[in-house]
């Protein structure tokens, strides 16, 4: 969608998702926002997201080669040593919220051992596993966890030296908000992609949007990033 020079997609996106949040109620006294409410917020910040890397050509391409590698080699490995004889099933297992979470820790990693990327794939791997249990995301083998990690690292690493780490972050974090089968859910996208990428990608209307379905600390952290706007 991004790639495409006419804005016709993008603009029925952007339709699609303000009808969304416009056809949700805000929630009264105590009551959490729906859920249809919260995913209404986190699409139009997707949809600010596509726009962003229409403008950004390079940013697509950096997108697709780290998505590539996902893709390719990491479930190539995973499927050699988890897949059995049903590698399909051992897939679906990885949509809920697996890739999203291993992006995530990259972008964070990258920013923390950017002197001792040689320690990066072992704190993924324990950042991930934290946070699936936090989050009561169904177990995976620590293992396959780490093989994941320790193939989509090595490609990616070289990115560090062509693209900078600020780049890489950024390319992380859009692809895990993308590829997230649900941000509204996903606590480490909320707070490891959206968060950071607000101040830089989203409109105001996004950022008012996702204020209004996140909670105040969230909203605090995200004006404090913002430099109070």
């Amino acid at each position: 969608m991004a790639r495409d020079p006419s804005p016709a997609a993008r603009q029925e996106a952007r339709d699609r998702s303000d009808s969304d949040w416009a056809a949700t109620q805000p929630p009264r006294g105590r009551r959490e926002p729906s859920r249809r409410r919260k995913a209404a917020a986190t699409d139009s910040a997707t949809v600010d997201l596509v726009d962003w890397l229409s403008e950004n050509p390079d940013a697509i391409e950096r997108i697709q080669e780290v998505g590539n590698i996902l893709a390719g080699p990491v479930i190539q490995e995973l499927d050699k040593r988890f897949g059995g004889g049903k590698p399909r099933e051992a897939r679906r297992r990885l949509t809920k919220h697996f890739w999203c979470d291993l992006l995530i820790a990259l972008a964070d990693a990258v920013g923390k051992f950017s002197k001792a990327l040689d320690r990066i794939p072992e704190y993924v791997t324990t950042v991930i596993m934290q946070s699936r249990e936090t989050e009561r995301r169904s177990p995976l083998l620590e293992a396959l966890v780490g093989l994941a990690v320790r193939t989509a690292w090595e490609p990616i690493r070289s990115m560090v030296h062509t693209t900078g780490i600020e780049e890489l972050q950024r390319t992380c974090r859009i692809l895990a908000v993308l590829i997230c089968p649900a941000s509204e859910d996903h606590k480490a996208v909320q707070d490891g992609a959206l968060l950071p990428l607000a101040k830089e990608g989203l409109l105001e209307t996004s950022k008012e949007r996702l204020e209004q379905v996140f909670p105040a600390d969230w909203v605090h952290r995200l004006r404090e990033g913002l430099g109070g706007a």
